[in-house]
């Protein structure tokens, strides 16, 4: 017992004598200059135990007399001082002369500084994204990154944006790049994240620097990564409270027709409700819509001109759409200290979109991201995102866009219908179709999503040149969708002299559930030999992916007002559903060597495996290799700061459709059809870029980097016909087939005034991409809407075919019909071969132009590339006040515009109209519906989509921490700002539709159920605890 009191009081006096000698440091850290740094990383060396300076410079702290503190701050040289005997250590730290900036870490062994890359990363920091928040993830981008092309295909709150990174080179397969958030590969789109999380974007592009990611990774990456309160000073905590609040609004409408080619009664100028047409007889109260009580038809004028005015010109547009509103409300809150930083975060947006009766786009998002360091040697991370939306898409579908250019300019859409219900079905007495109001009011078009994003990690310092990383991430979707349309739905039909019945309703219910699970290990390896940096990494990534789909419809309630499936009759019910599995197993190596910070070399060799590869083709090789040099490292050029040559080679894929490998059939009523003929030698597709950049720094004020890439993608997937002897099945995917692009890319920043005061920064981004079918060994054939597009080799991919018009007496020479005479045309004054003396009258027609078979001529009528895009952002920042300007410019790229071709066939496109010309400028309403040609492709709808827009403006000012304090009394603000924003405010183009950007980048056509882009605009206020 003595024995083991004695050992105790030993103990305790052994303690006590480590406790004595710890002493209290203080000091101040300062710059060269002698002016006190604040936020420089004190840290007691071997331990996490530290703090941070004050805004003074000066800092306090216990430290035992035999340890080393440890001074480290951004930009400058760390600093290690012994404790000893001192009570007081002030230190000065020095610029780090070997600093090279921005930190790229996506695509590369490990961080690598800008000026060390041998690829191209591009990177957008949080500091530029929050200039003028983007309403979603997806659209962020647009303009600010050189080669990287986001089309907004339509205003549908919630839509994700259409995103293609340098060339379109596939055949049959999406053109999107991959997406990486926080470690995880998603499945899902942007549409659902909000821009706040987001510390950076890294933009890979080109297969040469994918080709780390493999054979997902053919189109480019993109690389997001969420903040983590990393970035703050060590013993602080922030809170960031945003509330913005804007109006939506449709920027321009359609020019429609405004008067029509119908003989009017004497009196009509008499009636103000709608428009007496001669020989029509209407009933006494007649104010409008279809009436059975009306009599006799309306006829043309002789001269079928389009300048009658309507009894009344009713903007219909203006009727139909609303100025619709969004909001934000985002909180966040980050800590740090010695061993751990915390971000999470909430965000609340809505949109209600410009579509009457209809609520728009809804999410919810909730964040929480964690660093740990358990110990010396072992680190934990967790990312975590839980979003939420709802999108209520405009009842009717698309089909309501069409509807309301098609309404007359005297129809009344807000007439009653004979039930009561608001929104007469029939608003037009002489067409059928539908009240576009009626369908927002009475049928529902939802669809929910819930989506949870998660990345575990752990991290192992084993020794000072290796550390071990082991993962997993998850993706889970559950996406419900479905339509409701009530028993007392109106539709055309019955017996009803109205010409309308209850469509006794229908109800649809959609499930899916997507299931990501990935599993990564990596071993990290970094070590110093002489002159010669290396850096390596050795990777395993597993990858295991499930979707399950359930759909089911139901028609004719057998009771009304009950919206389940339960309520419909099972004979009207039908139901089917859908599952995959898709597993890869992925190993690579990637390595770097920096020789004097100069001469950079990397290489990677990755293999990847998947269920989606034909039986024989199960793996498939991955490569890449870079170099560059510094050359302002061994030559002092005057005004030159940095001046590198780089090169890369490499190669990614893109992996098969899920069912391609397999044989497949189409089954109905419990019958099996063949369809598709498996193939088990299908493998993914093989894209080999080739890039060659200059980076330069120069003037002490200007960055540059000029790019030229070339790419081939080989082995598309193209589903080849079959002869009828090969078992039923009539098709079968075949590797086959070549594209190849090339693409030039400029990036330009200036630092053009940089004073205490007054900065001004300019950056300017600039892409052109050409590409072509090389290769094609089937028939040509087309693809897209209407077969618009034609894919045939030697032609440029995206090219627009169809018939043409005759624009010439030397072509009408060419093919003269028998017994004509070339004196029996001339050409119109638009410049169109018609026949002689039409011009004017109901004969005047176009001519279409003929092949040498007497056919008409199947032809190039358009490309849908642009000559180029370019992105001009400008940030001006005068003491506490800030402004920003970003113009999205497009050069060229058609789009077809079937929507005009459409409303010419309704005798609604403005440019029928012939009021306020001169007689001898009219047009009979034929000669444009000859242009129509029964919707024909042709190249009258073919329009120039060239556009500058004013894609992003914020005007601002940031309130200091004082300026708070002086006005409120009191100091709880850490900062304020103020922002006015617009986003799509002004778009300068001809195109005469709503807007240019329609369809998608692939597919650029204006059809008649898309919903308008919209101008926003928005107030800010960010507040910081």
């Amino acid at each position: 017992m003595k024995r083991v009191l004695l050992t105790f009081i030993m103990s305790v006096l052994v303690s006590l004598s480590v406790i004595a000698q710890d002493r209290d440091i203080k000091g101040k850290v300062t710059d060269e200059t002698g002016q006190g740094l604040p936020g420089v990383n004190v840290l007691i060396k071997g331990t996490t135990t530290g703090v941070a300076t004050q805004p003074d410079g000066t800092y306090q702290l216990s430290a035992p007399e035999s340890g080393v503190l440890v001074f480290r701050f951004l930009g400058y040289v760390t600093q290690e001082v012994q404790i000893g005997t001192q009570t007081t250590i002030d230190v000065q730290l020095n610029p780090d002369a070997t600093d090279l900036g921005e930190i790229v870490v996506s695509g590369v062994a490990a961080g690598t500084p800008r000026k060390k890359l041998t690829v191209t990363v591009a990177k957008i920091d949080a500091e530029r994204l929050s200039l003028a928040p983007a309403t979603s993830a997806g659209n962020a981008l647009a303009g600010k990154v050189a080669g990287v092309r986001i089309t907004q295909g339509g205003g549908t709150p919630g839509n994700d944006a259409s995103i293609q990174l340098r060339a379109d080179n596939n055949l049959n397969v999406g053109s999107g790049p991959m997406v990486v958030i926080d470690g995880v590969i998603i499945e899902g789109g942007l549409s659902d994240l909000n821009v706040d999380d987001i510390e950076s974007y890294e933009v890979i592009k080109g297969a040469s620097a994918a080709s780390l990611y493999g054979s997902r990774a053919g189109n480019g990456v993109i690389v997001i990564t969420s903040k983590r309160g990393n970035n703050q000073n060590i013993g602080t905590t922030n809170i960031t409270v945003r509330n913005e609040i804007g109006w939506q609004q449709l920027e321009r409408t359609i020019d429609l027709a405004e008067h029509h080619a119908f003989t009017l009664a004497p009196d009509y100028a008499s009636f103000d409700k709608f428009t007496k047409y001669a020989g029509v007889t209407y009933p006494a109260g007649y104010v409008g819509g279809f009436s059975p009580d009306i009599v006799g038809n309306r006829g043309f004028d002789a001269d079928h001109y389009m300048d009658n005015p309507f009894g009344r010109n009713i903007d219909q547009q203006e009727a139909f759409f609303r100025t619709g509103s969004n909001h934000t409300n985002y909180v966040a809150v980050s800590t740090r200290n010695a061993t751990t930083n915390a971000f999470i975060s909430f965000e609340n947006n809505a949109q209600t979109g410009i579509i009457p009766n209809t609520d728009g786009f809804a999410r919810q998002n909730i964040r929480l991201n964690i660093d740990h360091q358990i110990n010396d040697w072992l680190k934990f991370s967790a990312s975590n995102l839980i979003a939420n939306s709802t999108q209520n898409n405009p009842g009717g579908g698309g089909g309501i866009f069409f509807n309301i250019v098609l309404a007359e300019p005297d129809n009344d859409l807000f007439l009653p219908n004979p039930d009561g219900q608001p929104y007469y079905y029939r608003h037009n007495h002489w067409s059928n179709e539908s009240n576009p109001l009626y369908s927002t009011y009475k049928t529902e078009n939802r669809n929910e999503e819930k989506r949870i994003i998660g990345n575990y990690r752990l991290n192992f310092d084993l020794a000072s040149w290796v550390n071990f990383e082991a993962s997993y991430s998850t993706e889970f979707r559950e996406i419900s969708s479905g339509s409701y349309s009530p028993y007392d739905t109106w539709t055309l039909g019955g017996t009803d002299p109205l010409g309308i019945t209850y469509s006794l309703g229908s109800l649809s219910e959609n499930t899916s559930e997507r299931n990501v699970q990935q599993v990564q290990t990596t071993m990290n390896l970094n070590g110093r030999f002489g002159d010669i940096t290396a850096k390596g990494k050795i990777s395993y990534l597993y990858e295991n992916s499930t979707i399950h789909n359930v759909n089911t419809s139901g028609f004719d309630f057998g009771i009304r007002d009950l919206p389940t499936l339960s309520a419909i009759p099972t004979a009207n019910i039908s139901s089917s559903n859908y599952q995959q599995e898709v597993i890869a197993s992925n190993y690579f190596f990637i390595g770097s060597l920096d020789y004097k910070d100069k001469i950079l070399f990397d290489g990677m060799f990755r293999i990847d495996g998947s269920s989606l590869f034909g039986e024989n083709e199960r793996w498939n090789n991955y490569y890449r290799l870079s170099a560059g040099y510094r050359i302002t490292e061994d030559l002092d050029i005057p005004n030159v700061q940095e001046l590198k040559i780089r090169g890369a080679y490499g190669v990614a894929g893109i992996r098969p459709g899920f069912d391609w490998q397999y044989e497949t059939y189409s089954v109905s009523n419990g019958i099996a059809s063949a369809s598709t003929l498996g193939n088990k030698n299908l493998k993914p597709s093989r894209t080999a870029e080739t890039e060659v950049a200059i980076n330069a720094e120069f003037l002490n004020r200007f960055t540059l980097e000029a790019i030229y890439a070339n790419s081939v993608t080989s082995d598309q997937f193209l589903s080849v016909r079959l002869l009828p002897i090969a078992g039923g099945f009539s098709s079968q995917y075949q590797n086959a087939g070549s594209i190849e692009s090339n693409t030039f890319e400029l990036n330009l920043g200036a630092n053009i005034i940089k004073n205490e005061n007054l900065t001004w920064d300019a950056n300017l981004v600039f892409s052109r991409t050409r590409q072509t079918v090389t290769e094609l060994p089937i028939a040509p054939y087309t693809f897209g809407t209407d077969g618009l597009f034609y894919v045939k080799e030697g032609e440029t991919y995206g090219s627009i075919y169809g018939n043409t018009w005759v624009k010439s007496l030397d072509q009408m020479a060419q093919q003269l019909p028998e017994g004509d005479n070339i004196s029996d045309y001339e050409v119109n004054n638009e410049g169109y071969v018609v026949p002689a003396g039409s011009q004017g009258t109901v004969n005047e027609a176009p001519i279409k132009l003929k092949d040498e078979n007497g056919l008409d001529a199947f032809v190039k009528i358009g490309d849908g590339n642009p000559d180029f895009y370019a992105g001009f952002s400008n940030t001006f920042r005068y003491k506490g006040f800030t402004a920003y300007v970003l113009l999205d410019i497009k050069e060229g790229g058609d789009v077809y515009n079937r929507k005009s071709q459409w409303l010419t066939r309704d005798d609604r496109n403005g440019i029928m109209d012939q009021f306020g010309k001169a007689d001898s400028e009219k047009k009979a309403l034929e000669y444009y519906k000859g242009f129509y040609d029964v919707n024909s492709n042709n190249s009258y709808w073919v329009e120039d989509a060239s556009f500058v827009k004013l894609r992003e403006v914020a005007l601002g000012y940031t309130f200091t921490a004082t300026q708070l304090q002086n006005f409120f009394g009191f100091d709880a603000f850490k900062g304020a700002s103020l922002r006015a924003i617009g986003r799509n405010l002004v778009t300068f183009t001809d195109y005469s539709g709503y807007d240019p950007e329609v369809g998608s980048i692939r597919n650029p056509v204006d059809g008649t159920g898309t919903y308008p882009n919209f101008r926003n605009y928005a107030l800010s206020l960010s507040l910081n605890f």
